[in-house]
């Protein structure tokens, strides 16, 4: 993957904040703020959208549930429809949009969560 420089400035409070979670996270300050800076960007393009921690290592899910974005999407493959998708988890349905947009937008990220939180390929289709 190719990668651009991005740099910026902090107070110095923030520094060791940043610094102290790089530590506990095993990871340099320089790509812990990468993650967060690619991170915070995609939460603002795709509202509802979050990241976290899985067994797949950083993963989409719904902001304020604990559904992952490849679980929606699996959902919609076996609902064929959004409506039911959305009456499955009982959500408006522009949850399920959201979730549905982020897969869209980024499938490679999508299939590779739900491949190692599944240890299975998404079916053909």
């Amino acid at each position: 993957m190719s990668t651009a420089y991005v740099s910026g400035r902090v107070a110095a409070r923030y520094e060791r904040l940043v610094a102290r979670q790089a530590r506990a996270a095993k990871t340099s300050k320089s790509d812990l703020v990468a993650r967060y800076v690619v991170e915070k960007s995609l939460e603002t393009e795709f509202p509802g959208i979050s990241f976290r921690d899985s067994l797949s290592g950083r993963e989409a899910y719904l902001t304020g549930h604990r559904v992952a974005v490849w679980e929606v999407l699996a959902v919609r493959e076996e609902t064929k429809s959004a409506e039911k998708t959305a009456d499955h988890f009982r959500w408006p349905r522009i949850l399920v949009t959201r979730a549905l947009a982020y897969a869209k937008a980024f499938p490679e990220e999508i299939r590779g969560s739900r491949e190692g939180e599944t240890n299975t390929a998404p079916a053909a289709g």
